[in-house]
């Protein structure tokens, strides 16, 4: 199969994407080799680029090459008079046949439904491997909701990515447009389209970078946890997890008038809105879903914006902390396990209680059963020693909360950061755009994170935790080569 590789054209915006349906009389038999006693021929050229005309910078990454691999798709001529879809047509994998390299095999497209007296203008539009779309400029088109947050318009083992054409502040669709003639009825003499670029429909987010290796929280400040160089030698990155990935997405991109203001797509509902919204991993006083963290390479996902960080595109860290050769001398746990209460990192019970007797915190267990520190090292371990599940009664969660402790198992921390696109922030704190890679390096953490995902914020200013985040924002590029079909 002939693979075409693409990026980027652009649309009109949101006020002029108001079109009817395509015509009953357009061609859907999926061929194009054979003529048409009444009808014209075009040629058609799809095309990449080098740069992304939204992204700034120095464009840095190609992608992979399934990412730019289209195997079927629909043309739509969209008249610029009645601003009506007059013909459609699905172009199949016969149709992209590339006997050598640099070398691309004629294809004919045979078009009818269009005038050839008054010399009507046709938009083109192109739908690249997805079929079965009736009219993607409706006002409200867009893809049905997905379970998986967009996964399933991005690369997998059974489709391709789909692509729709570039809408930015630079192109704008009514860019590509063709007029047809008498003289076109003939395919030797065919009308020629403009070129259209291509956007992919998705955002794709890579697995996290963590370059920092220890947490540099300055000592004695109140506003955050004590004793961190005393108990934390390092750290280590262990997984991650997205939140809050939009469940839908318009065909074409909604923007204001002047370009300044992106809409996106959301369900009706807040069970319909994000695929794993925050609640999905739990509340601050316990944890879910913790098997959904990962080392995934790629994520593909719908563009989302807000105002909100708690509804941002957002991914979660876990990290673990390495604690020093003393505190992990005769810790309760020898996995690494560690606690924090009053803002003051502990790895034994014990330590909490001659705390207590000096002054220094107030004693938690003071009305509870647990009359000394072995008690409640005990009411903590199971049979064999290990530190109790976070469920149930009398589980690790109703520990936490009743004596406001938090407990960070075998050292890991969560973290949660909102995705931030580089360049689009006129209207929204935090965004991921269509056809960009977001690549995220931790270069530096300067507190101590969370026990649980969604758990208590010692610093209620600060729900990041002083991370420090590098976000290189690349627009896939897809090929330089330009294909005709003919």
């Amino acid at each position: 199969m002939k693979i075409m590789n693409l990026l980027a054209m652009s649309l009109v915006s949101a006020a002029a994407l108001s079109f009817s349906s395509c015509s009953s009389n357009d061609d859907l038999t999926g061929g194009g080799t054979q003529s048409q006693a009444d009808g014209v021929y075009m040629t058609l050229s799809i095309a990449g680029s080098n740069q992304s005309t939204r992204t700034e910078g120095t464009v840095t990454n190609s992608g992979i090459a399934g990412e730019s691999t289209i195997t079927e798709g629909t043309l739509y001529l969209y008249s610029n008079k009645t601003h009506e879809c007059v013909f459609r047509k699905v172009i199949t994998s016969k149709m992209f046949e590339e006997d050598t390299p640099n070398k691309t095999k004629p294809i004919k497209i045979s078009v009818n439904s269009v005038d050839t007296e008054d010399k009507d203008t046709y938009t083109v539009y192109f739908m690249a491997n997805k079929t079965g779309i009736e009219d993607p400029l409706a006002t409200d088109a867009s893809f049905a909701i997905s379970e998986n947050g967009g996964a399933e318009y991005g690369l997998t083992d059974e489709s391709k990515i789909v692509m729709f054409n570039q809408n930015d502040h630079s192109k704008h669709a009514n860019h590509s447009t063709v007029k047809f003639t008498a003289d076109n009825n003939v395919s030797t003499n065919p009308a020629t389209a403009e070129t259209v670029y291509l956007d992919r429909v998705v955002a794709r987010i890579d697995e996290p970078t963590v370059a920092a290796t220890n947490i540099t929280s300055a000592e004695g400040n109140t506003e955050n946890t004590e004793n961190v160089t005393a108990t934390i030698a390092g750290i280590t990155y262990e997984k991650y997890a997205i939140s809050n990935v939009n469940n839908y997405s318009y065909f074409v991109q909604k923007w204001s008038p002047d370009f300044s203001t992106l809409s996106v797509k959301w369900g009706d509902t807040e069970t319909t809105k994000y695929f794993q919204p925050t609640s999905f991993f739990g509340d601050a006083k316990a944890p879910a879903n913790l098997d959904k963290f990962g080392n995934v390479k790629y994520n593909y996902v719908f563009e989302n914006t807000t105002t909100d960080a708690s509804e941002a595109t957002a991914l979660y860290f876990q990290i673990k902390a390495n604690l020093t050769t003393e505190a992990a001398t005769n810790a309760d746990f020898a996995d690494g396990t560690f606690y924090r209460y009053d803002k003051k990192l502990y790895t034994r019970i014990a330590d909490i209680f001659k705390d207590a007797e000096k002054g220094i915190v107030s004693n938690p267990f003071t009305e509870s059963g647990e009359t000394t520190a072995a008690d409640v090292v005990a009411s903590i371990k199971d049979a064999s020693g290990n530190l109790i599940s976070d469920e149930g009664e009398g589980g690790l969660n109703e520990f936490r909360n009743k004596y406001k402790i938090e407990v960070f198992r075998a050292g890991s921390m969560y973290y949660y950061y909102p995705i931030q696109d580089n360049t689009y922030k006129k209207e929204t704190a935090y965004s991921v755009l269509r056809n960009s890679i977001y690549q995220l390096t931790v270069t530096k953490i300067s507190e101590v994170g969370k026990d649980i995902p969604n758990g208590p914020t010692p610093d209620e200013n600060n729900p990041n935790y002083y991370m420090t985040v590098q976000v290189q924002v690349n627009p896939w590029i897809l090929n330089t080569k330009e294909i005709e079909l003919k």
